[in-house]
């Protein structure tokens, strides 16, 4: 896609935040502008992330949201969310040309001298409806499929704004972030179950979801 580019990158580091009802924890997801980011096997340079139970690692290096998704969320839950500025979503990356009904699992992206491959599409937490301080966000999110995506890097390098994706591979063309979201908040067949956890590039993580409604669908038929 010729408008596939990267519009803005964003890092940040671990801060302790306060909430409007009082509550309080450490975390990442107000990350900041820059023009160019370095990107290595674990992310990017002076990016960081809280609650690393859940987030970062080699299969969550980065996490990408595209432009469509912040008009769209913004009518779900009647915001007016821009991805300019501080991070709303703890997104490092907004992108055009590109969503989640067009990017798949397992595709690579080269972006700058930076390859990378999609490994799953973000579950969201509690922690983004106290980020937008709106308690409908995490739910909204889910079930609507504007969650962004993860990617792992297969080649490091540097990322600048206004560099162009490039699609380098796609091996699992009906398997899009908009379709492996619904197999999560849908109810989805055993057959299609089984189809996404045999996908190899797909996140352990996401797998272990995926696999959590099959043994149901499983104890519902035995």
């Amino acid at each position: 896609m010729s408008n596939a580019e990267i519009l803005v990158i964003k890092i940040g580091q671990v801060q302790s935040l306060t909430f409007a009802d009082g509550s309080s924890y450490e975390s990442a997801i107000r990350k900041q502008p820059v023009e160019a980011v370095n990107i290595h096997a674990l992310g990017a340079e002076g990016n960081d992330v809280g609650l690393k139970a859940h987030h970062g690692g080699v299969d969550k290096a980065l996490f990408f949201m595209s432009e469509d998704s912040f008009p769209a969320l913004n009518a779900l839950l009647n915001e007016n969310f821009s991805y300019q500025g501080t991070a709303i979503y703890g997104e490092n990356f907004v992108v055009s040309g590109f969503n989640e009904d067009s990017v798949c699992v397992g595709d690579r992206f080269q972006i700058g001298s930076v390859l990378l491959e999609v490994s799953q599409p973000r579950k969201p937490c509690e922690r983004l409806s106290k980020n937008t301080e709106n308690e409908n966000t995490q739910k909204i999110v889910h079930q609507s499929g504007w969650t962004g995506w993860y990617v792992r890097v297969i080649e490091t390098g540097e990322i600048h704004k206004g560099d162009e994706i490039i699609l380098q591979q796609r091996q699992y063309p009906q398997f899009t972030i908009r379709y492996l979201n619904r197999l999560l908040s849908d109810k989805p067949s055993m057959a299609e179950l089984e189809q996404a956890l045999a996908i190899e590039e797909l996140a352990p993580a996401f797998k272990r979801s995926l696999n959590l409604k099959l043994m149901k669908l499983q104890e519902k038929q035995s």
